[in-house]
């Protein structure tokens, strides 16, 4: 990550920018922190991609990408399609890329690499549920986090690659991971995503694409007309590494069928899964990303970005769990300030924002009062114990890690697959302007089962918590629950009001307000889901600072 520039903004619609984290083919991306702590990467898209008619497709993008929920995505939380130029805001994981890893590391282990298919399998589940086809899925598009890898960027590849179409007749992709119909101009849906996600296990396991090397000429002849390489990848994995990759779109399976799949080789557990020196990496940034400037969020010297009345037409509500594209080879410094004074910097405001929905429902009486200003001195001593307890958990993971490997590279706990499935949907193709589901739910309201107070105990590499959740009935973009965890260790509790953001006859995803607890909580814009078990229970998955906080809740 660099440090911002001259001619970089200070400040994106509600998030104070702490850095640079790279430039890519769509734009430049930046760090950046909201009012109530909540870490995001702001993409703002080149000026030479924007059109009416790209606005028109980056709304409706947007829009569905929002919806996307599940464990292995990271979140669209944040949009302004009509600023100038536009930018999104999504949830920012302080991982490492798959591209980097492997560069620097070497190949993965098989046990490695089943989880990491493991978790695109149910990234890609979540993504075509929602109606989106991810379109430039590769392996800088997907993030290694302590509790497993992270699909971002989905939701824009679309909108540009067909504005680019349209204008210059080139296409927006990876050579080495497009599919053959990106390549001959063919209808590009969910099979797309699932070639890219056979090309992206073979450079896991090989440390090359499944067709080599070469000029992009090359790589787009063989991606036609040649055979995949797969003599490296593991025996095991080969036949469903091979499913993918089939030129025949219509042959390939789904998401679904490639995890009954996976399921009869054997799932091992996320803990550890990461080889040594990636963990530690890992471990490393996230560090350094707490020791990023925590002073107040305002600032006196910059104007307070503008909020207009916000109308059905104009807001976006915030959707469920993307991370940024990694910057290769480069770590976040320990300190980041801006070099000129802070007058000099522009402020993107834009015509309208699109910030997670803030009103109160009326199923939990009055609206929460704004929480507080942080003062310097506590935010400073919050982030010293949160370097504390991510360096405790890093001792653990290496030496877990390490244990684990010398007991027995090979052992490989079986988990047992949930009967319930998510609705399925149809993604969207060009032209269409919102998916269709098959849910009786319509993809926007409450089932029934769901309704009631949940309790349970939820754990991450650090702590267990005691979760209570309290489901209204409501519909998607409202308000419909009330949320709590309490440490067991200290007993600090964080409330929170939780607004829907899908739903299926088996899933529910929300998106956070804080509504209350400790001053050292930080869940504005934390994202969580509830899935329906055959027992009546349901699996809960909160985002965290150390990854996400998953158990199981049963209704009081």
């Amino acid at each position: 990550m660099q440090p911002l520039g001259m001619n970089d903004p200070a400040r994106i619609g509600d998030y104070r920018l702490l850095g640079v984290l790279g430039v890519g083919g769509m734009g430049r991306v930046y760090l950046g922190r909201n009012a109530g702590g909540r870490t995001v990467a702001v993409k703002v898209i080149r000026p030479d991609m924007i059109d009416a008619e790209f606005r028109t497709r980056f709304r409706r993008e947007v829009a569905a990408a929002r919806r996307v929920g599940g464990r292995f995505t990271a979140p669209v939380l944040d949009a302004d399609v009509d600023a100038d130029p536009p930018w999104l805001a999504t949830g920012y994981v302080a991982g490492f890329s798959l591209a980097d890893a492997v560069d620097r590391y070497g190949p993965f282990t098989e046990h490695a690499l089943l989880v990491l298919a493991h978790g695109l399998i149910e990234a890609l589940t979540a993504v075509h549920g929602a109606g989106v086809v991810h379109r430039d899925l590769k392996p800088s598009n997907v993030l290694l986090a302590l509790d497993g890898p992270k699909v971002i960027d989905f939701g824009i590849a679309r909108a540009v690659d067909d504005s680019q179409l349209t204008t210059t007749g080139k296409v927006i992709g990876s050579p080495g991971f497009m599919c053959p119909e990106q390549v001959t101009g063919d209808p590009v849906g969910p099979p797309a995503d699932v070639f890219a996600l056979g090309g992206i296990l073979v450079f896991a396991a090989t440390g090359h694409g499944p067709f080599g090397v070469g000029d992009t000429v090359q790589m787009l002849w063989r991606v036609v007309y040649e055979e995949p390489q797969l003599d490296d990848v593991p025996q095991r994995l080969r036949p469903l590494v091979s499913a993918c990759l089939t030129k025949d779109a219509v042959a390939r399976p789904t998401p679904d069928q490639l995890l009954t799949q996976l399921t009869a080789l054997g799932i091992p557990e996320r803990g550890g899964w990461l080889p040594a020196p990636v963990l530690e990496e890992v471990s490393h940034r996230a560090v350094e990303l707490l020791n990023l400037d925590s002073g107040p969020f305002d600032r006196p010297d910059l104007p307070a970005p503008p909020h207009p009345a916000r109308t059905a037409d104009t807001m976006i509500h915030s959707a469920a769990p993307a991370h940024p594209p990694s910057d290769p080879g480069r770590s976040a410094p320990t300190h980041l300030r801006h070099p000129g004074p802070p007058q000099a910097s522009p402020t993107y405001t834009g015509h309208h924002t699109y910030p997670p929905a803030h009103q109160s429902s009326p199923r939990f009486g009055a609206a929460a009062t704004a929480p507080h200003p942080r003062r310097p001195g506590r935010a400073l001593l919050v982030a010293g114990a949160l370097v504390v307890c991510i360096a405790v958990a890093v001792a653990a993971f290496v030496v877990g890690a390490q244990l684990r490997n010398d007991d027995s590279n090979d052992s490989i706990a079986q988990t047992t697959q949930a009967t319930g499935k998510p609705a399925t949907t149809t993604a969207t193709q060009a032209g269409d302007t919102s998916p269709t589901t098959t849910s009786s739910a319509s993809g926007t309201s409450i089932p029934k089962a769901f309704l009631g107070e949940w309790k349970g105990v939820a754990r991450d590499v650090i702590a267990s918590f005691d979760i209570v959740l309290t489901i209204g009935d409501g519909a998607v973009g409202e308000e419909v629950a009330q949320s709590s965890n309490t440490g067991k260790l200290k007993g600090e509790r964080c409330e929170r009001a939780e607004t829907l953001t899908a739903a299926t006859e088996t899933e529910l995803s929300f998106v956070a307000r804080l509504s209350g607890g400790s001053p050292t909580c930080f869940d504005n814009g934390s994202t969580s889901t509830v899935r329906l078990q055959p027992d009546g229970s349901v699996a809960y998955s909160l985002s965290g600072i150390f990854g996400n906080i998953e158990g199981t809740l049963r209704k009081s």
